[in-house]
Formats: structure tokens, sequence, C-alpha cells
């Protein structure tokens, strides 16, 4: 099921991939354009619908709301430093997620996750980080660890690869048992989230970011177990989308919708 957080995307493993040769066709046009709802649709689920409200400071996200979540970001300048998400329960806000970022040479260096936070573990119980490596451009090394709360000992989990075309993620290869590959098509029309300040230097952290739409996302476990799925849009007359429909692998079966409103 789609992850309706625009971070937080650990299961996400990957976005976006190669684009047409008209994919500057939009660059020029106003760089104000911002999604101000979201709203997703689960034709098997229908009780996982749900809105999502945004607020901006200029091109600064300040907030995502939902019914029962709503996540906070803070920057420090153009870089996006922190998020965290609060659960809504009975009009109280409970933490619940906490991520923070660092940088090197204003490239996005660390993502530390932290997770169940109590009087037992101020910090979280859960805590996860993961390293980047910039080798060039085009391709971004990454390892991923688990830390203990009690310990702070760091173990190794995963390690990947992005590589990028253009400002767009082409493939995400996850090492692991088994080792699993996306790989992903888009057109050359606007992202809603492209004009949303330091989304870009996030890498694969933002859930559904990039220069352009993705229209088909394939997968694959040791090159075997492949499935695609695909995407279609509607967009408004600057080349933004309205509205996307994805299938399940089938091509047939709608998985879930987003409405966007602007």
């Amino acid at each position: 099921m789609k992850n309706k957080l625009f971070l937080f995307s650990i299961l996400i493993l990957g976005t976006f991939a190669s684009c047409s040769s008209d994919e500057n066709s939009y660059d020029k046009e106003d760089t104000s354009v911002l999604p101000k709802t979201m709203s997703y649709n689960y034709p098997d689920f229908p009780e996982d619908n749900t809105k999502i409200t945004i607020t901006y400071a200029g091109n600064k996200i300040v907030s995502s709301v939902e019914d029962d979540s709503k996540t906070v970001f803070t920057y420090d300048g153009n870089m996006i430093t922190k998020q965290i998400q609060y659960d809504i329960e009975g009009g109280k806000e409970i933490k619940d997620t906490e991520v923070s970022y660092s940088y090197e040479n204003g490239k996005l260096k660390t993502r530390i996750i932290r997770e169940l936070f109590s009087e037992d573990y101020p910090e979280g119980q859960y805590i996860y980080k993961t390293v980047y490596t910039h080798v060039s451009e085009a391709v971004i090394t990454y390892v991923n660890y688990s830390i203990n709360s009690d310990t702070k000992v760091e173990t190794k989990s995963t390690d990947g690869t992005l590589t990028y075309n253009k400002g767009n993620l082409v493939k995400n290869e996850l090492s692991g048992s088994p080792k699993s590959d996306r790989v992903y098509e888009y057109d050359a029309k606007n992202n809603p989230l492209k004009n949303i300040l330091g989304f870009d230097l996030l890498l694969n952290e933002v859930s559904d970011y990039a220069k352009n739409n993705v229209t088909k996302e394939t997968k694959s476990d040791n090159g075997t177990n492949v499935a695609s799925y695909l995407t279609t849009y509607t967009y408004n007359e600057k080349g933004y989308p309205i509205k996307n429909t994805s299938f399940t692998s089938d091509g047939k079966t709608v998985e879930y919708e987003i409405e966007y409103t602007y």
C-alpha cells in the first residue's frame, strides 16, 4: 500500500527513471507552484482514504497534516535538518518519529531515524542510521545501520547504490537476501513536489519526489520475480498533475489514486 507521508520512505526504495527528450519543456515556469492538498483514494481499502493539507513559508514546507497525524519540518538555511511526525489522538499530538539530517559540502551525509519515545527511551527505542557517499553527481552509495538504543552500538544491515540521470533517480540497487533492484520511467512533465525547497537534497528519502513523474516502476529480486507497476496522470495547464492513478502489477486494477490542488 502507498506510503502516505512525504518522507519516511524507507519502504519506497527508489524512484524515477528515464526521461523523454522534451523533459525540460517546463523548466522556466513559475517555481512558486506548490501542492496545497493531496487526497489519497484506495478503492480496495476505503478506510485508508485520507487528505493531506500542506503549509509553507515561501517555498519551505512547514507542516503536512492529515486526520490522525502531523509532520513538522525544520530548516537550516535552505536545507531540511529535521522532521518530526506526531500522532494525533484525542486532539493531542504525541511524538511518534523523528528524522534528522546532516550535510557535507551541501550534500546529504547522514540520516538518523528515531522511533517509539518514552520515559525509558527519551531518544527513541528504535534508531536507524543511513550514511551516504557521493561518488559522483550521478552515483551515490549508502549504508544502513541499526543502532542499539542502550549500548549505542551500530550494526550494518544493508547497503545500496542510487543512480541519477538529469536530476532523476533512475535506479536503486539494494543489497540483501534477496538483492532488490528498483528501476523507474518518467513522463516529461512537472513533479508536484519539485518546487519544495530542500527536497532535492534528500535523495530517495522523499516519497514521490523527482523532477518529473514516474510512469512505470519495475521491481526485481535477484534478477527474478520481476513485476512492473504503471501510473497515469491528468495534468493542469502548467504541466503539473492534478490526478494520478497507480495500478497493480496486472496493469488493470487500480491500487490508489492521488488528487492534487495547488
